[in-house]
């Protein structure tokens, strides 16, 4: 079940209202495999009725505090064989009739079940995708360990559940509840500070005790993370804020509370918590009040002066610095002053229109009446973070004291675009931001931006050289741009021409609309990556090396100029050599720009690699994607190139993006190809049957000749000098009788049968090849009626339910309608005729397809005619035989030879 998000960005962390009932299996009994899961939606079926109704005091039976929310049943899994199905009526193994009066459903619907099971949840997966089918599911090694009583709440990263330990016996002692939290595909948990909070275990008042984290398969096959953390049955300090304003001395405890978190939190923990907001506020007691802080998600270490952090934050509770990526202690207490003001009107106080007007400008806390607390919120909420009060000016107020509120020492404003700007990060953000306007403003204002960084902010941190190219190379303000995006607020997300270039971002853009692939490759040849790479990325290896870069963008930054480099090089070498690739010297600048964008997909992207070999080698058999492509010698040499291992990674992607790159060039070559060789065939077909009739035709000829001037016979040639006679006239010119000339046709007319039948031979021999149409099919089904006679030698007993049984169910029951079952009876008597129990055994078929294959491949290739149709005449013998063999089983071992298999890769 999902809820909608809410339309409104400042709200609260949202209270999930509870479910129905939810069934599931045993954990210790039933497991089930992802695939199923997927294949098979809603594939459990309901035990018994004395299993489903469970009593009302069943220990089993586990529901939310105050009664809220359906009850969790788990239902004993049962394990039958499959076994085929009783006639209608039939009583049951007990003597009564079946549940259903109606029967088992028809062979042909069990048949078509996995198609009609699979295809709504395809339909699914693609419209609604994997994250909208996960955000209410608890993977299931979560639930082998924990039970879940209900949901707790929901919140952009993860989903929060209310469970125990599925240790606990039923009817012992109450076991410790927790929080379980899974985090949506994409999120991870900070491990680090996970660890050390587990190693502080329960001793800590202001962190939740952990009781364990890692990662998990979810229902739709993909790796979520997930932590379990103790249980605040009180609520959060949203609980105390929805109540409206409170009482002066309350406050100011719950004040002090906050301000002791903060502070452990900053101090020991030495982690700044940049997602700091009432509903993360959990109540450890009320009376005096204790808060522990929570959500890890948005905790970042203190010890870096600044920290580059992406924007998990809540805009309502935010400092205006974060938006920049600055997520330094100051930002804590900016939320605190928010939560303040919420406590003593009732309300968050309003905000600027715009996170630059609210860098600049002073938050309206007037509606506060009581002057000392609006001395905090005044201290708390200062829009610079150096002059913002901290932990010192909150325990000042508390003791009585009035601190004082520093004014920040400002620069002399720059404007850009109607807006003025005190300082770096400020105006980067805007140019950043606003980057179309930012483009125009740069390339005439540079002189005005690097006289102010020398003489009002004195910050030489920044390489002048991105603003001083300008002069020369005005093209390249969108790199100066990301420079000084980078310089100062590496916290944003990195951003080129207004398009994200993070590792994610990057690789959007290369599997993307081809229309921003000249912003990539334009991205690349500047070296933009490299300045991205200075942001923040939120990947453990990235952080783990401890650089402050991403290795991804630097990595991409390296290796795919130098892809693109050898294939300039490769193509350059084919349209300049003998090999004559017409074209390739004048490809379109789109089409290079697609070789930028697929060598980042390959450098990025394990699986690219499979994807363009599957492109390439579909080019030659595929029957949708097949073309002329590897006719053309210099081409398929790319091809293998790139589908081979021996070569270097770099050498096989430049191969990879070089074939694919050139592969309209080849085809409209192979094209010409082709086309070229069908005229040479054709030719060379009729030269051959040119040659073929005249030899018939001379022999012919001849043989009329003979037959004309009465060639003497043996004993007559013995005779010299005798001339042969006319026709009709025998030896020295006398007549020939009767009986002669019906001789002579009869050996004229046996002649012309022999010349026919010879070209009749030929003919029949020249198609020969035609026996691959059904000798390869019939040799493919004797493999597979080969393997379901092993595979089914011991039985085949699959689960119920599932999609694979109600398919050999189907087929077991058409193997025995009348009509087949005749069939089957007829061609098993055929079958039976060999010697001993061979046709039981499972290699018959097996030989009979390996021999079909070796015929098949004889009639269509370049043996003696005669050799090539007696090929043909033995594969059509044995395709036949083929075919009674798979009959005499009703086609059931052809079919287990598919569903056996399916049913032990995808259970």
């Amino acid at each position: 079940m999902v809820h909608p998000e809410s339309s409104d960005s400042d709200a609260p962390t949202r209270k999930v209202e509870p479910v129905a009932a939810t069934t599931r299996l045993d954990p210790r009994r039933a497991r089930t495999r992802w695939v199923t899961r997927i294949l098979n939606p809603g594939g459990a079926r309901p035990g018994p009725a004395s299993d489903e109704a469970a009593a009302p005091d069943d220990p089993t039976r586990h529901g939310p505090p105050g009664g809220a929310g359906g009850a969790t049943r788990v239902l004993r899994a049962a394990t039958r064989t499959l076994r085929r199905p009783a006639r209608p009526g039939a009583a049951g193994p007990s003597g009564a009739a079946g549940p259903s009066s109606a029967g088992p459903a028809p062979w042909w619907r069990r048949l078509l079940a996995p198609l009609v099971s699979w295809f709504p949840r395809l339909i699914a997966r693609v419209v609604v995708g994997p994250a909208g089918e996960i955000d209410y599911a608890v993977p299931a090694q979560l639930r082998r360990d924990y039970r879940v009583l209900g949901h707790i709440g929901a919140g952009g990263e993860a989903v929060v559940y209310l469970a125990e330990p599925a240790g606990a016996e039923p009817g012992g002692a109450a076991p410790a509840r927790v929080a379980l939290k899974v985090y949506r595909p994409g999120h991870d948990v900070n491990r680090e500070l996970l660890d050390r909070l587990r190693a502080r275990g329960a001793a800590d008042p202001h962190t939740p005790a952990i009781h364990g984290y890692g990662r998990a398969r979810s229902a739709w096959g993909e790796d979520v993370a997930w932590e379990a953390q103790e249980y605040f049955a009180e609520g959060s300090l949203r609980t105390v804020l929805e109540k409206g304003p409170v009482e002066d001395a309350r406050a100011r405890a719950i004040v002090r509370a906050v301000a002791e978190c903060l502070h452990h939190w900053q101090e020991t923990l030495q982690h700044n918590h940049t997602d700091v907001k009432p509903e993360n506020l959990l109540i450890r007691s009320l009376d005096p009040p204790v808060f522990a802080l929570t959500d890890f998600g948005g905790a970042v270490r203190a010890t870096m002066s600044r920290v580059y952090g992406g924007l998990a934050i809540t805009e309502a509770y935010a400092a205006p610095e974060v938006i920049e990526g600055r997520r330094e202690a100051p930002a804590a207490w900016w939320s605190l002053g928010i939560m303040v003001h919420e406590l003593v009107t009732g309300r968050r106080p309003e905000r600027g229109e715009s996170w630059l007007t609210a860098r600049t400008t002073e938050i309206d806390v007037s509606a506060i009446a009581d002057e000392s607390w609006r001395l905090l919120a005044r201290g708390l909420l200062t829009p610079a973070p150096s002059a913002r009060w901290g932990y010192a000016e909150v325990t000042q107020w508390l003791a009585g004291e009035r601190p004082q509120i520093v004014t920040p020492h400002s620069h002399a404003p720059i404007r850009f675009a109607d807006v003025s700007h005190d300082d770096p990060p400020s105006l980067a953000f805007d140019l950043l931001d606003r980057w179309d306007r930012g483009e125009v403003w740069l390339r005439t204002h540079w002189p005005t931006l690097r006289t102010w960084l020398d003489r009002e902010v004195n910050d030489y941190t920044f390489d002048r050289s991105y603003l001083t190219d300008l002069d020369a190379h005005p093209e390249r303000v969108h790199l100066a741009i990301s420079a000084l995006a980078a310089r100062y607020v590496p916290g944003m997300p990195p951003r080129y021409r207004g398009l994200e270039v993070s590792a994610e971002g990057v690789l959007a853009l290369a599997q993307g609309d081809r229309s921003r692939h000249g912003v990539l490759r334009e991205a690349l040849e500047l070296g933009a990556l490299n300045l991205a790479a200075r942001h923040w990325c939120g990947h453990p290896g990235c952080r783990a090396e401890g650089s402050g870069r991403c290795a991804l963008l630097e990595h991409v930054q390296h290796e795919a100029p130098l892809i693109v480099r050898q294939v300039e090089a490769t193509v350059a070498h084919l349209a300049a050599g003998p090999a004559g690739a017409a074209g390739a010297a004048d490809l379109p600048e789109h089409a290079w720009d697609g070789a930028w964008a697929q060598a980042v997909e390959l450098v990025l992207d394990p699986e690219a690699r499979g994807r363009a070999r599957r492109l390439l080698r579909a080019q030659s058999w595929h029957p949708r994607h097949r073309s002329p492509a590897p006719l053309v010698d210099w081409w398929r040499e790319q091809r293998d190139t790139g589908l081979g291992r021996r070569s270097t990674e770099t050498a096989t992607h430049a191969a990879l993006v070089t074939a694919n790159l050139l592969l309209p060039v080849a085809v409209r070559m192979g094209e010409v190809q082709r086309e070229r060789d069908r005229q040479d065939s054709r030719s060379r077909r009729r030269d051959r049957w040119a040659a073929v009739s005249g030899a018939a035709a001379d022999r012919w000829e001849r043989v009329r000749e003979r037959l004309n001037a009465g060639v003497p016979g043996p004993h007559d040639a013995t005779r010299p000098g005798a001339p042969p006679g006319p026709w009709g006239a025998g030896p020295y010119g006398a007549p020939l009788s009767e009986a002669d000339r019906a001789r002579a046709r009869r050996r004229e007319e046996t002649e012309r049968r022999r010349v026919d039948r010879g070209m009749q031979q030929i003919e029949r021999a020249m198609g020969a090849g035609r026996a691959r149409r059904f000798a390869y099919p019939a040799a493919a089904a004797g493999l597979v009626d080969g393997l379901g006679r092993a595979l089914r030698a011991d039985g085949f007993y699959p689960d119920p339910g599932g999609p694979f049984a109600g398919a050999y169910e189907g087929m077991v029951e058409f193997t025995g309608l009348p009509l087949v079952s005749a069939v089957a009876d007829a061609a098993g008597a055929v079958v039976g005729l060999l010697p001993g129990a061979v046709a039981e055994q499972w290699w018959p078929p097996v030989v009979l397809a390996a021999v079909l294959l070796v015929l098949g491949r004889t009639a269509a290739g370049k043996a003696r005619a005669r050799t090539r149709l007696m090929a043909y005449r033995l594969a059509a013998a044995g395709s036949v035989l083929m075919l009674i063999v798979a009959l005499s089983t009703g086609l059931l071992t052809l079919a287990a030879g598919v569903l056996i298999p399916l049913y032990n890769v995808f259970g």
